[in-house]
């Protein structure tokens, strides 16, 4: 079984999500009861598919921004996948962002939007690396269970 230390200390770390609104309590409490049997860390899979693809997704917008003329349905479509996969994991701030970034975009205003854009990806950076130590400190605990 995992150590007490290390238990309470992933639970001061899942609060302090919660509390900082990085994460919805309700859509993470959702995600943890797929946890089973038969997929022990499906947890720890689904945050780290959303910082992999995340990353991809604001990389292209970035990118499709440096085009010319700006490739707009790229980035549409870059933000429609990141509004869904924060959404699916609860990720409060990168869906607020997110939104934030396709208001400007869809109101035409780019400069805001490049400050917007700026913003989502210094969220974006921080959620990552607090997320990846959590994952990191769940495997860990899980591991030392078997």
């Amino acid at each position: 079984m995992a150590s007490t230390s290390l238990c309470q200390q992933l639970s001061i770390m899942r609060q302090s999500f919660f509390d900082e609104g990085l994460l919805d309590h309700e859509q993470v409490s959702y995600l943890e009861t797929l946890e089973n049997e038969d997929d022990p860390h499906f947890i720890e899979n689904v945050f780290t598919l959303f910082l992999r693809v995340s990353t991809r997704y604001i990389d292209s917008i970035e990118k499709a921004l440096e085009t010319s003329p700006v490739d707009y349905p790229v980035i549409e479509r870059m933000l429609y996948r990141l509004k869904g996969s924060s959404a699916s994991i609860g990720a409060s701030k990168i869906n607020g962002e997110t939104n934030t970034l396709r208001n400007f975009f869809h109101d035409g205003d780019m400069e805001s939007g490049k400050a917007s854009l700026q913003k989502l990806k210094a969220e974006h950076a921080t959620f990552k690396e607090k997320l990846a130590v959590y994952v990191g400190m769940l495997k860990q605990a899980k591991l030392s269970e078997y």
